[in-house]
């Protein structure tokens, strides 16, 4: 999924300012593609998973730090890890 795909009325704004709010889909393409990006330029997978997060948080400011965590690692890594 690329930025081409994503519905127009997503992008620059945070998930909650849409109707898509609790769905994760306004913003998991774009997590997922920021950290895909960083690891295939061969950024350290710690760094990559920080940038994702921040993307994250960014869409999600209201979330807290663990079940950010929590929900970006099984979307990047496709499962969580420990």
């Amino acid at each position: 999924m690329g930025r081409d795909d994503i519905p127009k009325e997503f992008l620059g704004k945070p998930c909650a300012d849409h109707s898509a709010a609790g769905t994760g889909e306004c913003c998991r393409s774009a997590v997922t593609r920021a950290y895909r990006e960083m690891r295939s330029r061969g950024v350290p997978d710690t760094h990559c998973l920080d940038v994702a997060m921040a993307v994250y948080q960014w869409h999600h400011p209201e979330a807290e730090a663990v079940s950010s965590a929590a929900i970006v690692g099984s979307w990047v890594w496709g499962q969580t890890r420990h």
